[in-house]
């Protein structure tokens, strides 16, 4: 460990266990900082400074040296004569000199060149002085030794850089004091008529970057410091601020061992509205706060933060770390679907992975704690994570369990931590679906606060599983994903959602209105004449009895993967004195076994389309012309017929029929008081690779 000689401005370097007892500065980085190099050539210039005043002035003068040197400036001006237009001021009589004798410095003065006493050229630089400031500060103090980490680490030294983020925040622990130095605070200071220095102190600088965190949690004591090194108070006496300021409660402010016990959300949540320089640097801050160490590699860029999560669950089995995203949302952006460019593929698909992407995940989780431990005698359960992703065992309620909901299985997995001002017995959840890969989950976006009561926690069933600790892969066998995002606010509001889809994979997320397909096979494989069938989707309104599918066609051999929508009529309604005598439940049943035959249909035998193709010429004319095109469906691609060759992938059934035109609307009927129709048109468009909007508008009127 490097400290730096309050007296000389030395770095000086001291090794475990004999560290001298040392304060330490605490500031925001500005554009002209001390570096280590920097102070060591600052210290070089006054010890020369020093040393050759020693050789001009060997002794501090006294009385009797006094009289010498007047007598001998008396004899000079004797000797050199006097000039009326050049006369040196009179000196100074023998008895002046023994009434009041000069001091040191005036001597230094009048012998010493004025060259050594001019400083040094970086001690005008504004970094210094608040390494200044805090040097004499803790000389007053009673310190020899302050640690500044501007000028105390060699950053040419990779080891030395590892050591010191490693290290930090046991060396802010064992600091005897800290200072806080906040630049942009003025002591006394107003602003707009009523504003004091504390409404500055709460919104400055160093309550938002990120390094500055643990050097608050850290040191015991710590002395706030504004412009001008202006002292503002102590931690202590500033508690009540701090903690509105930062969302830390006095507790932990006042008490730094009180921070490992607090949850991995509730400390993660201290970081959430803070931020640092490098992307990387907003992880390597927050080792010391959960005890553990990572070699820092820069460039990584957000993988630092899953590194972070990673060693964390080596060494901590607190389960808080994946409660990421349940609590806050109020405090976050919404997502309008009208961005879709600005998307990201989390986002547009409504799934998430294991583990958060940044601390700004957790905002709004500062409430959360640890469940109460389990007795000595029940098993606990442990996680890792693994190739095929966490590795968990968690007590779980399968959600949606209607006939109509999708046919994919959703689960509510309970964890071991609360929201303290909440019951006792209930439990944060997260939810998950289910994947091809059997025993594999996937985690799935909700604003919602998605919570497992005590009562439901008594039937919950413990399993062993895996959750994918990356949305990436979701469609593994080489073939492409796709997005939908569905646009339909005038038709959903009604009632209408999607009650089952029928793709090769899929996961739809109602409460976002997107859905994740795969299916779309490689493009170098596409073959002429054949588009394909991401999936046919069932809208149905429970409460009307009443609904429609909806089809989406890709046509893969266009350049940009034109996208094409279908919605085909419902089938004829069942007579009602086939329905006499069924409940309400029964009655939607029929209506919506009526839409699921008519879906599997569709997708086992998709027939032909007339699609609209276009391609830019050579010249850069677009020529545009309608092809009759047929349908498969991406589950039969690499099928083989009889007829034809290996490596077809066209599908096992013919088509049927003449090719016809994509049905952009449908009209279809729905029973209130008395008859109504509605028509629904749909228009289909791909926003970016990967990613396709699906708008739908509905008009109601009167039936005939």
């Amino acid at each position: 460990m490097r400290l730096l000689n309050v007296t000389t401005l030395q770095v000086e370097q001291f090794f475990h266990p004999n560290i001298p007892p040392y304060a330490i500065l605490s500031h925001t980085w500005g554009r002209d900082e001390v570096s280590m190099a920097e102070m060591e050539t600052i210290a070089r210039h006054r010890l020369t400074r020093k040393q050759q005043m020693a050789r001009i002035i060997p002794r501090t003068p006294d009385k009797a040296d006094a009289m010498r040197m007047l007598l001998l400036s008396s004899m000079l001006t004797a000797f050199r004569g006097s000039s009326p237009l050049n006369r040196p001021p009179t000196p100074p009589s023998i008895a002046d000199t023994f009434s009041s004798a000069p001091s040191p410095a005036s001597f230094e003065k009048a012998l010493v060149p004025a060259s050594l006493h001019s400083s040094h050229v970086l001690e005008l630089k504004a970094g210094f002085s608040k390494v200044s400031y805090a040097c004499s500060q803790a000389e007053r103090d009673g310190f020899q030794y302050i640690w500044v980490d501007t000028c105390c680490i060699d950053k040419a030294s990779s080891a030395e850089m590892t050591e010191a983020i490693n290290s930090m925040f046991s060396w802010y622990q064992l600091a005897g004091v800290c200072y806080a130095y906040l630049d942009d605070v003025q002591h006394g200071g107003h602003r707009g008529g009523y504003r004091i220095w504390k409404d500055d102190f709460a919104e400055c600088r160093w309550f938002k970057r990120g390094w500055t965190l643990q050097e608050l949690l850290a040191p015991r004591n710590i002395t706030f410091y504004g412009q001008g090194w202006k002292q503002l108070g102590t931690k202590a006496s500033l508690a009540r601020t701090i903690e509105k300021a930062t969302g830390i409660d006095r507790r932990t402010l006042l008490e730094p061992n009180l921070v490992f016990k607090a949850s991995v959300a509730r400390r993660m949540a201290w970081a959430a509205r803070r931020s640092t320089t490098l992307v990387e640097d907003m992880s390597y801050c927050l080792m010391g706060i959960f005890g553990v160490t990572m070699i820092p590699l820069y460039g990584e860029g957000e993988n630092a933060f899953v590194r972070l999560q990673e060693e964390i669950i080596k060494h901590s089995d607190d389960q808080s770390i994946f409660a990421w995203g349940i609590l806050g949302q109020e405090d976050r952006p919404v997502i309008h679907h009208n961005q879709l460019e600005e998307f990201d593929d989390e986002s547009a698909t409504g799934t998430i992975g294991a583990l958060a992407r940044s601390p700004k995940d957790f905002a709004g989780m500062e409430r959360v704690v640890c469940a109460n431990p389990p007795p000595p005698q029940a098993e606990t359960s442990d996680y890792a994570l693994t190739n095929k992703g966490l590795r968990v065992r968690l007590h779980m309620l399968q959600v949606g369990t209607s006939t109509h909901t999708t046919s994919q299985k959703y689960f509510l997995a309970a964890l071991d931590c609360r929201h303290e001002q909440e019951d006792p017995q209930d439990r944060l959840g997260i939810l998950l679906a289910e994947t091809e890969t059997p025993n594999v989950l996937v985690r799935t976006r909700t604003r919602k606060h998605t919570r497992v009561s005590g009562e439901d926690l008594e039937t919950a069933k413990p399993r062993a599983m895996y959750i994918l600790t990356s949305t990436a892969g979701f469609a593994n066998d080489g073939s492409e994903e796709e997005k939908v995002v569905v646009r339909a606010p005038d038709l959903i509001s009604p009632g209408y959602d999607v009650i089952d889809v029928q793709a090769k994979h899929f996961q739809w997320n109602r409460e976002f209105a997107t859905m994740r397909l795969a299916g779309m096979p490689p493009p170098a494989t596409t073959a002429a004449g054949v588009a394909y069938q991401l999936a046919v989707i069932i809208f149905f309104n429970r409460h009307l009895r009443s609904g429609f599918c909806v089809r989406i066609i890709v046509d893969s051999a266009s350049a940009t993967s034109e996208c094409y929508v279908d919605l085909v009529p419902p089938p004829d309604p069942i007579p009602p004195e086939q329905r006499k005598g069924l409940t309400r439940e029964e009655d939607e049943d029929v209506e919506l076994n009526q839409l699921r035959s008519q879906s599997r249909a569709l997708w086992d035998a998709p027939g032909a389309l007339n699609l609209v193709r276009t391609r830019t010429t050579s010249s850069g004319k677009t020529v545009t012309w309608t092809q009759g095109v047929e349908i498969v469906n991406p589950d039969l691609y690499g099928a083989v017929d009889d007829e034809d060759d290996a490596g077809s992938v066209r599908s096992k059934r013919p088509a049927s029929g003449e090719a016809m035109d994509p049905r952009p609307g449908v009209l279809f009927k729905e029973m209130w008081e008395k008859e109504y129709h509605r028509m629904v048109e749909a228009k289909i468009v791909r926003k970016k690779k990967g990613v396709i909007s699906l708008d739908m508008t509905s008009m109601l009127f009167a039936g005939a």
